[in-house]
């Protein structure tokens, strides 16, 4: 076994802590954040704000991408009469009509009253609110809820509209991210669309060529190396990488459900070690997500 040093020296609800906080990071997170970061800066630098849509199935890092992005960025300020505000960022209600996005939007910049007066008016109130709050950087998830999936799957254009003149009006560059088919609100609004020219797609680590295999191994050894035991899981090592890849079909979300709970078991148990018997249990837990049947038995 690989032993590393210093973990031995951690106490239990440090480890627990350091597995709470485990995220992946790879190649497609890096460009993610670097192009938001590009986007980010046209608020200073350029009379046009550049735009972004980050595109990506259930589970593979959309919300985390956001997350790391507001950590290291975020600035939050209080003053008297206001509250300045780097990053507005949340993420887009279901159903959404253009009164729901307008109260959604004011709400996360305090407005006491959001759902208070006519779609002009808040739209009005909204606009000043991005200008006194200063916000450099508005970054929305789940934007497909744009489309009406209850019934006809209709986009909502007036909502579009709505954002499209925000962006107009602020000359705040904007950060959508949501479902693959989100593609279809912006090729529907054409001066939207052109305001959307950046895109990045995120992908699972499903393991269909040797490529791809590959770059799954060394991913879960990286993840394996940062786990707080004494000695390595050997998550990449053939009959684990393939029982992984077979439970999760290679979404991040289900990959790291099954790691965390696996970790946070083993730290529990006074174990140096993940053990199988720990896999099995957390895909047991989280086998509502999971792909078949529990291959860690």
């Amino acid at each position: 076994m690989i032993s590393k040093d210093g973990i031995s020296l951690l106490t239990k609800e440090e480890k627990l802590r350091k597995i709470d906080i485990l995220r992946i990071s790879h190649p497609e997170f890096k460009k993610a954040l670097d192009l938001i970061g590009m986007c980010h800066e046209t608020h200073l630098n350029y009379s046009e704000p550049q735009c972004l849509l980050i595109t990506g199935n259930y589970g593979t890092g959309k919300s985390s991408i956001v997350e790391m992005y507001l950590k290291k960025h975020q600035k939050i300020v209080v003053l008297e009469k206001t509250t300045k505000v780097a990053i507005l960022a949340g993420k887009i209600p279901s159903p959404t009509t253009i009164n729901t996005f307008l109260e959604f939007m004011l709400h996360h910049l305090g407005d006491s009253h959001p759902t208070k007066g006519t779609i002009g008016n808040k739209q009005h109130r909204l606009i000043k609110f991005i200008s006194d709050s200063e916000v450099e950087l508005i970054m929305l998830d789940e934007f497909q809820h744009f489309v009406n999936r209850e019934g006809n799957e209709k986009i909502n254009h007036s909502v579009a509209d709505c954002l499209k003149s925000i962006i107009n009006s602020t000359k705040v560059p904007v950060v959508l991210l949501g479902m693959d088919d989100s593609e279809k609100v912006l090729s529907a609004n054409g001066q939207l669309k052109r305001r959307f020219s950046f895109r990045h797609h995120l992908s699972g680590f499903n393991c269909v060529n040797a490529e791809r295999t590959d770059y799954f191994r060394l991913l879960l050894n990286s993840l394996d190396k940062r786990l707080p035991f004494e000695n390595l899981a050997g998550l990449k090592d053939h009959g684990m990488w393939e029982k992984f890849n077979g439970a999760t079909n290679g979404n991040m979300n289900s990959l790291m459900k099954i790691i965390r709970t696996a970790a946070s078991d083993a730290v529990k148990a006074d174990q140096e070690k993940i053990e199988m018997e720990h896999f099995s249990r957390a895909f047991e837990l989280h086998s509502s997500i999971m792909n078949g049947t529990n291959p860690f038995k």
